[in-house]
């Protein structure tokens, strides 16, 4: 989905909209956002559509075991509750909104996609104790990341300031202070933390090989 909006003088920035925007020659050129509504559309179809599809798609580890293996990415687009999936929704609004718009559709897939295996993997491979898994906000943190990383939106400082509160974020949620049972009744269930580690872990990897790609391209390019 891709709109434009001719200026009357040609290309200019939009000020208060600019990580909404991005200059073209004829014009201001919105951002595709179908990776996005794709995400969106899914998580809140499969949480409207019930419990039987929730059960049928979420991080089940006896169900993996046995070779359902589709759970490990499915699980992230299942949710406890609507106001669970809502907040989440909120937060993939966010992430979209400081992403790079210049990056290509399967990039963006791709991303999502390793994002959901590595959660899911990392969660079965060192959570013996969790039988189940719900909710897009492990990803969630990783996609952040990545987006924040790469956005040409917002200054060195910003985006530095985002990775540090995600980073303290992260470490208060491992610590014995947090309390993943405090929202339970608005969400329908407890946080599941280590989600969140895994999904921050696997955005930090993704943005590390990308931007050691980076570098030896341009190495490449000065010999």
């Amino acid at each position: 989905m891709r709109l434009y909006c001719l200026a009357n003088n040609g290309p200019r920035r939009l000020s208060l909209l600019w990580p909404v925007f991005r200059s073209a020659e004829k014009g201001v050129k919105v951002r595709s956002y179908r990776v996005w509504i794709v995400l969106a559309a899914a998580a809140l179809g499969i949480c409207l559509a019930g419990e039987p599809l929730t059960d049928l798609l979420r991080y089940d580890r006896a169900a993996i075991a046995q070779g359902e293996l589709w759970r490990l990415l499915t699980a992230h687009l299942t949710h406890l509750s609507l106001n669970h999936a809502i907040l989440n929704l909120a937060a993939l609004a966010l992430t979209a909104y400081v992403s790079d718009g210049r990056i290509p559709l399967w990039h963006q897939s791709l991303c999502w996609l390793w994002l959901f295996a590595f959660t899911g993997v990392l969660l079965y491979l060192t959570s013996p104790d969790l039988s189940y898994y719900v909710g897009l906000s492990g990803a969630l943190h990783g996609a952040l990341i990545v987006a924040i990383a790469f956005s040409p939106y917002y200054s060195r400082l910003v985006r530095f300031g985002t990775l540090a509160v995600i980073s303290a974020k992260i470490v208060w949620e491992q610590s014995p202070f947090y309390d993943d049972m405090a929202n339970a009744d608005f969400l329908g269930g407890r946080v599941e933390t280590r989600a969140h580690l895994y999904g921050a872990l696997a955005g930090v990897l993704w943005v590390a090989v990308l931007m050691a790609w980076k570098h030896y391209e341009q190495r490449q390019r000065q010999h």
